[in-house]
């Protein structure tokens, strides 16, 4: 197997669970440089066994990708029971000119942030990159609605009716 190297790299990891290796240190791992797709396509490390035969390195170790930066040459891999639904399930990180990506290290998150992320993923599936996703955008639904709340609240209550005011409308454009 041409990427057995990397394969039996990522079954000597354990007990970790999550891992980033430069593309240089896969290179180096395996012998032989990495091909041009992996430097440009980022569906060259899309966790999937069709037309990817270089994948299967991972798979079969039990490993899936989790993060990629093609900026800093970087892979990030997670252990596939840690992580049911990987990024490019979700099709996040692998999408080909997708739009630019907000990454950020696990360490800046609060111990309660942390707790939120991983129960939500645990609750509802997926990674805590969807939990992430999930949990953003729901804050933000919240926000607006508690924006909106505010503005009703503070707004002088109109003595007008909708309906006269339909009415009103009518009747000045049949002037």
């Amino acid at each position: 197997m041409k990427y057995g190297p990397l394969k039996h790299h990522l079954e000597g990891l354990f007990p970790a669970v999550e891992t980033r290796l430069d593309f240089a240190d896969i290179e180096r791992i395996l012998g032989f440089g990495l091909p041009r797709s992996a430097y440009e396509h980022p569906a060259w490390w899309s966790n999937t066994r069709a037309g990817h035969s270089h994948a299967a390195a991972w798979l079969d170790a039990g490993w899936k990708t989790a993060a990629l930066d093609r900026a800093a040459r970087t892979v990030g891999f997670v252990k596939a029971e840690a992580a049911p639904a990987g990024v490019a399930e979700e099709q996040a990180a692998f999408l080909q000119d997708a739009p630019a990506m907000v990454t950020f290290p696990l360490a800046a998150l609060g111990e309660r942030a942390l707790r939120m992320i991983d129960e939500h993923a645990k609750e509802h599936g997926g990674d805590r990159a969807g939990a992430c996703v999930t949990l953003l955008n729901q804050l933000a639904n919240d926000r607006l609605v508690a924006m909106v709340e505010w503005f009703q609240n503070a707004s002088t209550p109109s003595t007008i009716s909708g309906a006269d005011l339909i009415r009103e409308d009518r009747d000045s454009d049949e002037r």
